[in-house]
């Protein structure tokens, strides 16, 4: 009897430092987050930015704040498989700041992942037209 009632107390703590290290690797921060420039549009710049893939199994939704330039920072709920944002814009040489947290069906919040870029055009002009020749005049 005494055994196991021992027995049963290390399984019960067992399980409690299992809970516990479930936890603290749910609520890990996600992984780097990239942009991409899709676009040019006059002077400013269409981007999104590319999300690492959810770091649990239990991710259902995320969220997104980003701030470019000037303007106010932008509030994004995204489903919890997002790997892209939606199109943004933001003139050439605007910085890019913001973070992304993950938030599991219990709630729970991961640690921000933080992350900053500069705008930078490095899309180059389109190929120009055909070239044509005129004849003005003879010798």
């Amino acid at each position: 009897m005494f055994w196991t009632t021992k027995v049963i107390r290390l399984l019960i703590e067992l399980v409690e430092s299992t809970n516990s290290i479930l936890k603290i690797l749910r609520l890990r921060r996600p992984g780097m987050v990239y942009i991409r420039v899709i676009s040019e549009d006059g002077s400013m710049l269409n981007f999104v930015l590319n999300l690492p893939p959810m770091g649990a199994s239990d991710v259902v939704s995320r969220e997104l704040t980003v701030k470019v330039g000037e303007s106010d920072p932008v509030v994004s709920q995204l489903p919890g498989s997002a790997i892209t944002s939606e199109s943004m814009s933001g003139a050439d040489n605007a910085p890019v700041v913001g973070q992304l947290v993950d938030i599991d069906d219990a709630g729970n919040r991961s640690e921000a992942r933080e992350f900053s870029f500069v705008l930078l055009d490095t899309l180059a002009p389109p190929i120009p037209g055909e070239i044509s020749i005129m004849v003005t005049g003879e010798i």
